[in-house]
């Protein structure tokens, strides 16, 4: 496997697997598609994330755990984005 396809797929599980430790540990149950949706986008984010940080860092754990921070937070983040979205369009 080449070392940017194996880098973009640890990308992804970090970030996938930081937002569905998050949901085992809710306490509260969501629909089916809300967890894709939102797994989906953390593992999107971290992605990204990863691919514009490679070289940045010097240390591979570190950028690892940049990723992984990015797809824990980004599923709230995108929906704020959303709910202003939203109120801008209603404002208006």
């Amino acid at each position: 496997m080449p070392v940017a396809l194996r880098d973009i797929v640890f990308g992804v599980l970090i970030g996938s697997a930081a937002w569905l430790v998050r949901y085992l540990c809710s306490p509260d149950k969501y629909s089916m598609g809300y967890i894709l949706r939102r797994t989906a986008t953390a593992g999107l984010t971290s992605l990204l994330v990863g691919m514009a940080t490679k070289g940045y860092f010097s240390s591979e754990g570190m950028a690892f755990a940049a990723a992984g921070c990015a797809g824990y937070a980004s599923p709230e983040l995108l929906d704020l984005l959303l709910a202003k979205i939203k109120g801008f369009k209603k404002a208006k």
